[in-house]
């Protein structure tokens, strides 16, 4: 007997790019963070696709992450204006020496400097006064201020470099929406999914146990043998472990949405939402209007490999300048007390300009490393949008392909629903047996699943085909329509 579905399969489509993880047994009494995914019906958390997509934006640790190095990133931004703004600094420093020179200028410092320092007393000039005048404290409060005037170009490009890498965050931080967008219609498209395999699943167990029911009569009326009763119980059987294992995908397809809403609840999650079966309620997309490769380039991550190559053009200049003239402005008032900390027995200040420059071989290695980082940012430019092109290319020839799947498997499930009606009629009548039976009924399963397979991989597709920049997002997708205007209009 084939294997109807390939459980597998099944199993990767929860398994998408951050990982799948189980939920960690919790026990703290639930809360009613459920409410943001759906509304409760029998005991069961019933999420809607919408809100589930709503909750991950607002909720996710991950995008929460983003989001806070997107304020390092501001952060940044700001502080690269310590090129150009004054720095104050301020100071509190105690001293004790008995150098002479030091305990003289202490004494000089403070305004307090007397013959007797020099050693001259009233009965002479007395040499171990001022060659060894003992220990002495001393006590300065300065406050300082520091401002650039010229820095070789080192602070102008270096807050441009700043500005890019802020503008390259705030591109990472959208597109890390997009990707967690992305991800939370992969995960409720799952649970759609194994909902949908789920029903054709018991649909399927129910048709067997008639077949069990059938093949049992027909024995006792003599008109089959033993054989046929016990193949259409080992056919029961097998259905039964596969709507096992289908279920179990459920519940690790729900732990997928709570992971990605940080929604911790005990309770078992549905969808709202099931595949269209009929023939005319699924609409033939315009894919024409899906694929722009020139607006391709405003990808919000493209835009951040763009900003980086920005930045790392302007490093060029900071590296540049760090060999040039540096001029500097310095401001120092002084407080200076012999015995008081804090005091001011007297005061002074002092303005000074300084021009230095240095030149060594590790600025041509500094330099010759922007220029490398450089040329390597722009390769990247390059490289990351000619990929964004075939991902893109690849979105729309997927969504194609399932959307043709979608009309072929329709067909493959009438001729599959007719062909079981025929045999299992010839089945009573004793003109089939029940192998001809079984592999009729597999063969009509599996027609089923392809055709709840194809319609997820044609929503997924849609997505997909946002999330590559193909599109711009809006709620059209969800609908399973091809309304939404090319990114760029």
């Amino acid at each position: 007997m084939k294997r109807l579905l390939t459980l597998g399969g099944l199993l990767g489509l929860f398994l998408f790019a951050t990982g799948s993880a189980g939920a960690e047994e919790s026990t703290a009494a639930p809360d009613t963070s459920w409410m943001r995914l759906g509304t409760m019906e029998n005991g069961v958390l019933v999420v809607d696709r919408n809100l589930v997509v709503d909750a991950a934006l607002e909720h996710n640790e991950m995008l929460a992450a983003s989001s806070a190095m997107l304020d390092a990133a501001d952060a940044e931004v700001l502080g690269a204006m310590r090129g150009f703004l004054p720095q104050i600094q301020l100071g509190e420093y105690f001293m004790r020496s008995d150098d002479a020179l030091n305990v003289f200028g202490f004494k000089l410092q403070n305004r307090g400097v007397t013959p007797m320092d020099f050693g001259i007393t009233p009965t002479g000039f007395e040499s171990h006064l001022i060659n060894d005048p003992g220990e002495q404290n001393n006590f300065i409060t300065r406050v300082q201020l520091l401002q650039p005037i010229f820095n070789g170009g080192m602070g102008i490009y270096g807050k441009q470099a700043a500005n890019a890498m802020g503008r390259a965050a705030g591109f990472e931080h959208t597109r890390a929406k997009e990707t967690i967008r992305f991800h939370a219609i992969q995960a409720f498209e799952g649970l759609t999914l194994a909902t949908a395999y789920e029903g054709v699943m018991e649909a399927a167990v129910t048709s067997a146990e008639g077949h069990v029911r059938q093949a049992r009569s027909m024995v006792d009326n003599e008109m089959a043998t033993e054989a046929d009763f016990l193949q259409a119980k080992v056919y029961l059987s097998t259905l039964q472990q596969q709507l096992i294992e289908i279920r179990n995908l459920m519940a690790v397809a729900g732990e997928n949405i709570k992971l990605l809403t940080a929604v911790d609840v005990s309770f078992p999650l549905a969808t709202n939402s099931t595949p269209a079966l009929e023939a005319n309620d699924l609409l033939t997309p315009n894919f024409a209007d899906y694929l722009d490769l020139d607006a391709i380039q405003y990808r919000s991550d493209l835009q951040a490999q763009r900003e980086k190559a920005v930045a790392a053009g302007k490093m060029v200049g900071v590296a540049t300048g760090s060999v040039l003239p540096h001029i500097n402005l310095s401001v120092q008032k002084d407080w200076y007390d012999l015995e008081n900390l804090f005091g001011s027995n007297s005061n002074s200040w002092t303005l000074g300009v300084y021009a230095t420059m240095g030149f060594g071989i590790q600025n041509v290695g500094e330099i010759k490393k922007a220029k490398a980082q450089r040329r390597a940012a722009d390769y990247m430019v390059d490289f990351e949008t000619r990929k964004a092109r075939v991902q893109a290319t690849e979105a729309l020839l997927g969504a194609k392909a399932a959307h043709e799947k979608v009309l072929v498997a329709r067909e493959a499930v009438d001729a599959a629903r007719t062909g079981l009606k025929i045999v299992s009629n010839q089945y009573r009548e004793g003109l089939a047996s029940m192998v001809n039976l079984l592999d009729t009924q597999a063969y009509a399963t599996q027609a089923e699943g392809n055709l709840v397979q194809a319609l997820h991989d044609f929503s997924v597709g849609l997505a997909n085909l946002e999330f590559a920049g193909a599109v711009k997002p809006t709620n059209a997708a969800d609908n399973n329509q091809a309304t939404t205007a090319p990114l760029g209009q």
